[in-house]
């Protein structure tokens, strides 16, 4: 992958999650659980994973647990 293809990949893929970002920072002070907290670190976290496999091209196999082709 080129230099120039990669940068614009990795702000496309910051640029896409850093609005959940700022929501949880404005948020953050008026979580009083510490599993709540977590659970929304947690979700967010899970947000960002989906993000970045979505955004970063790679073809995904249909099925795990597909027979492999020997």
């Amino acid at each position: 992958m080129s230099l120039d293809k990669e940068k614009v990949l990795t702000d496309l893929i910051l640029e896409s999650m850093r609005e959940e970002v700022a929501e949880f920072v404005r948020t953050q002070d008026a979580i009083t659980s510490a599993t709540e907290y977590e659970d929304e670190v947690l979700a967010l976290s899970h947000k960002f994973a989906v993000g970045l496999i979505q955004h970063s091209g790679v073809k995904l196999p249909k099925d795990r647990n597909a027979k492999k082709k020997s």
